[in-house]
């Protein structure tokens, strides 16, 4: 795979995943663990043995600067090596889920790129394409929650053959490898403290959730935060509803939606469409924050009538975009 072409009609809430593997154990004993990853975030997909001008991590020296403010001496980066001109970081997949070190025989490289990083990942494999619509991608539950958030964003029951793909949160991977970056991406926000809008907000990562919250309320808004968009939709109904026995325009009760696309029961354009489809809606505000905002999805953004729309790391421009946005339209709430 040399970058992906995989283009779905928008707002149809489905979604392609690249399913990879890491396998527990050696020779004849071990077991095999099935994740997914949206394939629009998969560059390539190369053996381990083919990387360019590979070097360990330990080889690199003190003080060696990473990409993306990653430190190479972190325990979780493998090395670096030389991808299309640009060094990146190699990590380590099952490192990162706390489970055994992949067999050195059995290795596979996923080159990554979303929030405008490239990285590759360490794997065992990779196995098919999966097209899967979000609603089977079923949220974390119960215990399983408490153990799994952060790494894991929700499960898709496989038919062909039978087995659980469980959707990696790649994002909080980066967060996790870089903690400093989300925090001063927060301090870029211009502060505002004199006035509100409101806006609901909705990401399946904890760490983009919480980025996205944190600098909305920086910038001047009352935020209620949704970790997906099924979620969100329901908080949208619920709006609506009031705009029906109320008569007042939505304005009243919200000015500004700001979502995630790929989350489970509803993506980011499925929800978008669903919001300019209604009646007592369509006049909302709404923003698309993703990893996914590149040159061939923006189109589709675009399609089911989302106002704009950027990628993570452009939170301060997002946020001061929205309040220019607005105060064309409406008059914020003094404080």
């Amino acid at each position: 795979m040399t970058g992906n072409r995989i283009l779905l009609e928008s707002g149809t809430n489905e979604v392609e995943l690249l399913e990879l593997y890491l396998d527990e154990g050696d020779g004849d004993k071990y077991k095999r663990w099935s994740f997914g990853l949206n394939v629009a975030k998969v560059k390539k997909i190369v053996r381990e043995a083919d990387l360019k001008k590979f070097s360990g991590r330990k080889q690199r020296g003190p003080g060696a600067q990473g990409v993306a403010g990653i430190d190479p001496q972190n325990p979780l980066v493998m090395g670096m090596f030389e991808f299309m001109g640009t060094v990146i970081p190699l990590i380590d997949l099952s490192g990162w889920l706390r489970m055994e070190p992949v067999s050195k025989d059995r290795r596979m490289v996923l080159v990554t790129e979303f929030n405008e990083v490239v990285s590759a990942f360490l794997v065992s494999g990779v196995n098919r394409i999966h097209r899967v619509s979000w609603q089977e991608l079923e949220s974390l539950q119960g215990n399983m929650a408490k153990y799994a958030e952060g790494t894991i964003i929700g499960t898709v029951k496989l038919t062909n053959p039978d087995r659980i793909l469980q959707v990696l949160d790649l994002e909080q991977a980066m967060e996790d490898l870089n903690p400093a970056r989300d925090k001063a991406a927060v301090d870029e926000v211009e502060e505002v403290v004199d006035c509100v809008y409101q806006a609901l907000c909705a990401d399946d990562s904890r760490s983009m959730r919480n980025l996205v919250k944190l600098s909305l309320e920086r910038g001047g808004f009352e935020v209620e935060a949704y970790p997906n968009g099924l979620e969100i939709w329901k908080a949208l109904e619920e709006i609506s509803q009031k705009v029906d026995k109320t008569g007042l325009p939505v304005s009243e009760f919200i000015q500004l939606v700001v979502s995630d696309i790929e989350m489970p029961g509803m993506d980011g354009h499925a929800l978008t469409k669903r919001i300019k489809e209604d009646p007592n809606l369509r006049d909302l505000t709404v923003y698309l924050f993703s990893s996914l905002i590149t040159n061939e999805l923006l189109h589709k953004g675009e399609a089911v009538g989302a106002n704009r729309q950027y990628s993570k790391p452009q939170i301060a421009t997002l946020v001061k975009q929205a309040r220019t946005d607005l105060n064309k339209l409406y008059k914020c709430k003094s404080l």
